[in-house]
Parts: structure tokens; C-alpha cells; sequence
């Protein structure tokens, strides 16, 4: 039954974006436009129909020659609402896609080699390995402190992963049995400002609270690869050539090449000075940069600032590409998609948003049911999906294909729309047909 159901989803999956929009019908896009707000708006207790108005609206945008820009992220509103009222669990208060274990704020949310399993960290001190597959069971702690985890980051080969304490040092974890053996959990006891893995590489890199900028084995041997006067927020290291790039509170993004020069970053004078040297630093205005990523075309760097906005940096003429805004507060956390044509992005102002970079017309699909600050989000390594975390302590799983969330409706709800309901929220002028097949 499972394999059924697997084949069937990705036969829909497959479909789901096959519009031609080359002649957008107006008639069309406002029905889907209408049915969708209708289904937004309908009270939770009326929770077949809702769905099933979402359904159909999905269907004739699926279908439908519909505006591009807009009518993705009005449909998939509808699509997601819909689903969170099916098979609501009242007794626990949790929906189809929140789990929650934390006690605490979830700080971040890292996937490792296998695509089934993903770790969380939480300011309670706890980091845990949740089941994808199933999202309801509970979850294994893997590492508990009396530390408040700032945030945790996987070694590129998915075997290690790293937490960082807030204002004190870090551990190692290995979690794959392979390695268990070679090294058991390191605690590097030196207060650190942030810390990351090497690429490729059985090394991390971390800032010091003084700004040194020091590179260690897990055999602990230690070498200072740079210095800066600035608070850093987040590293990340091109694992193509070295580069390490580093966000910093002062709003300046600052970066030291192979062969790394251990010597102090410019602050006064810093646009004069990176200039020929293995050290640059670009002030990008007077905002915090919280967070960087670093896309698989290697080429491009997503900069998260605290101003609400993303900056895309091009890496090779190092210059800015362009500036994405709609967040009304800080940008806690970036991730590209694997393929690197979405850009995810979380936020203080309660969401989580996911920004086509193919076109810029495109309007984000905003993902915004946490009841507090969103502080981490992650693509599963598919990108169908993004994980979140936040103060309000739940985890998240959001489907971002609105493919998943139209063939759930039809899976729990098992009827269609009657000829009644299909002449009040269609209209008796286009022929009726089953919202959902058996």
C-alpha cells in the first residue's frame, strides 16, 4: 500500500507544475483567486468542504492558463490550511505537520547523509534526531548539556555534527557508527563566537571571542588563519577553493583567501585595504548580517541581514547581483535548494519564506503558521520540503510542491464536491467534474 501510494504522489508531483502560461486566461485566474480566499476564509468546522474548495481550486490552476506571479502562493495558502484542519489532533493541539519535543527555543535544523533523518538544537541543551518518515514518533536524543545550544552544523560527509554553545565552546558528536570508533564526543571547552566545518575535511574553523580565527583537527592540533576586530555571526567555507567568509554584527561581510594571512581585518579604512591581499571586507550597510549560504552553482553567496532582506553576492567579481525584500524583520537563517533555483529564508516576523530565483516576478511562498520568531529552516535534500524551528519550541514540515497538499486532501477526505456545492463555489457555467477521483 505504501509503495502505491509513493508511485501515485510522485506521478502527481510530476504533473503539478505542467501550466502553459503563455496565454493567461483572466477568467480562470479569478475563480482560482476566489475559491482559494473562499477556502481561506471558511470556518475550521466545515473542514471537508474547505479542502475540497481548495482542491478544485488547485485543479484549474493546474489546469488553467493562470497568472504566474500571484495565483501559486494564493492556491497553495488555501492547499496548506486545508490540510492543517484534516486529521487535527484537538487532545495535543498539533496539526499535520508540527512536532515538538524541545522544551525550549529550536535554534537550528541540519539534515545529515541519509534524507530520512534530520537533528534539531534547542536552547534546553538537547540535540535530537527526528524521523522524516515519520513525524509523529519520538524523537532520539543524540546530546544533552546544561549548555544552551546557539546552533549545530553537519561535517559535509554527514558524520559529525558540531553544536556550538552560546558563549562558551562546542562538541563534536559522531553519528555514524562507522566513526564511532576512530573518535567519540570532543568538547572544545574555548568560548567561541561561531564555528564550521572544513569541507572535505576532518577540521572546523572558529572564531574566538578575542577575533582570532583559529583552525583545528579533531586531534585538537591547532593553526591561526586569521584575525578580525569585527563580531561574527556566521562562517562559511567555499569548499571549492577556501575561501572562508564571514558574516559580522557591523554589517560588513568579510572574507580571507588561501593563503590566509593572520592578521588583523581593517575596520577604518576597510574598503581601501582588502584590495590585493588574501583578506577583503565589503561594508553592506550599517545592518547585522545574521546568516550566509553558499549556492551549488558555487558562484553565489545569500547574505540574511537585519534589516529583513537578502543580498545575492556573486562570488567570482565580488559584487552584489541583487537585493530580495519582504520580510518585516531580521533574517534569522538562508539555505539554498539543492538544485539552487529556491532560496529559503526565516525570520523574527513569524515566518518562513521560499523565493523562486529563476524569476524575480515571482511572489515567495510565505509558510507562516509558527506562533513566534522563526529562528532555522532547512530543504530535506529532495527540496519538496523545508523544516523549521522557532520559539514557539514546535518543528515544522511544510511540502512546498502543492502537489502533496492536493493529494492528501483527497486521501482523507474521500468525496467530492456535490452538484450544490460545485454550483455555489464554481458556478453553474462550467461543467462539473470530480474534485477528486476514486
Amino acid at each position: 500500500m505504501r509503495l502505491l501510494f509513493t508511485t501515485t504522489l510522485t506521478l502527481i508531483m510530476s504533473l503539478s507544475f505542467s501550466q502553459d502560461n503563455s496565454e493567461n486566461d483572466p477568467k480562470i485566474t479569478e475563480l482560482v483567486m476566489s475559491m482559494s480566499q473562499r477556502s481561506l476564509v471558511m470556518p475550521g468546522y466545515l473542514t471537508d468542504l474547505k479542502a475540497l474548495v481548495a482542491r478544485q481550486a488547485y485543479e484549474f490552476w493546474k489546469n488553467g492558463n493562470t497568472e504566474p506571479y500571484v495565483s501559486h502562493l494564493n492556491v497553495y495558502q488555501a492547499l496548506y490550511q486545508a490540510n492543517k484542519y484534516l486529521g487535527y489532533d484537538s487532545i495535543r493541539n498539533m496539526a499535520f505537520n508540527q512536532v515538538g519535543f524541545h522544551s525550549n527555543t529550536v535554534t537550528s535544523v541540519v539534515f545529515g547523509s541519509d534524507p530520512n533523518f534530520y537533528y534539531s538544537s534547542s536552547t534546553d541543551g538537547k540535540v535530537l534526531k527526528w524521523d522524516l518518515t515519520s513525524p509523529q514518533s519520538i524523537p532520539q536524543t543524540i546530546y544533552e548539556s546544561d549548555k544552551i545550544v546557539q546552533s549545530i552544523e553537519m561535517s559535509s560527509d554527514g558524520k559529525v555534527l558540531m553544536a556550538i554553545f552560546y558563549q562558551e565552546g562546542l562538541a563534536l558528536i559522531p553519528i555514524d557508527q562507522s566513526i564511532e570508533e576512530d573518535i567519540s564526543v570532543l568538547e572544545d571547552p574555548e568560548p567561541v563566537q561561531t564555528a564550521t566545518f572544513i569541507p572535505g575535511e576532518r577540521r572546523y574553523l572558529s572564531v574566538t571571542k578575542s577575533g582570532d580565527l583559529i583552525l583545528k583537527g579533531f586531534d585538537s592540533k591547532s593553526e591561526n588563519v586569521g584575525k578580525t576586530a569585527l563580531k561574527v555571526n556566521q562562517l562559511k567555507v567555499d569548499e571549492q577553493d577556501g575561501t572562508i567568509y564571514a558574516g559580522t554584527e557591523e554589517g560588513v561581510l568579510e572574507a580571507w583567501e588561501k593563503p590566509y594571512e593572520v592578521k588583523e581585518s581593517p575596520v577604518e579604512d576597510i574598503m581601501e585595504n582588502w584590495k590585493n591581499q588574501s583578506y577583503f571586507g565589503y561594508k553592506l550597510g550599517s545592518f547585522s548580517i545574521n546568516c550566509l549560504d553558499i549556492g551549488p552553482d558555487r558562484n553565489t553567496l545569500a547574505i540574511g541581514r537585519d534589516r529583513g532582506d537578502v543580498i545575492l553576492w556573486d562570488i567570482a567579481k565580488k559584487e552584489l547581483i541583487r537585493i530580495i525584500s519582504g520580510h518585516q524583520s531580521t533574517v534569522t537563517d538562508i539555505q539554498f535548494s539543492p538544485n539552487g533555483k529556491l532560496l529559503l529564508t526565516t525570520s523574527r516576523d513569524g515566518t518562513a519564506r521560499v523565493w523562486n530565483l529563476e524569476d524575480s516576478r515571482k511572489l515567495p511562498i510565505i509558510l507562516d503558521d509558527h506562533d513566534d520568531w522563526v529562528f532555522t529552516g532547512s530543504f530535506d535534500p529532495t527540496g519538496r520540503k523545508v523544516i523549521t524551528g522557532g520559539g514557539d519550541e514546535y518543528i515544522r514540515t511544510w511540502p512546498i510542491d502543492p502537489a502533496i497538499l492536493a493529494f492528501r486532501i483527497c486521501v482523507m477526505v474521500n468525496r467530492s464536491l456535490t452538484n450544490e456545492e460545485w454550483n455555489e463555489f464554481v458556478g453553474s457555467d462550467y461543467e462539473y467534474q470530480m474534485t477528486c477521483e476514486n
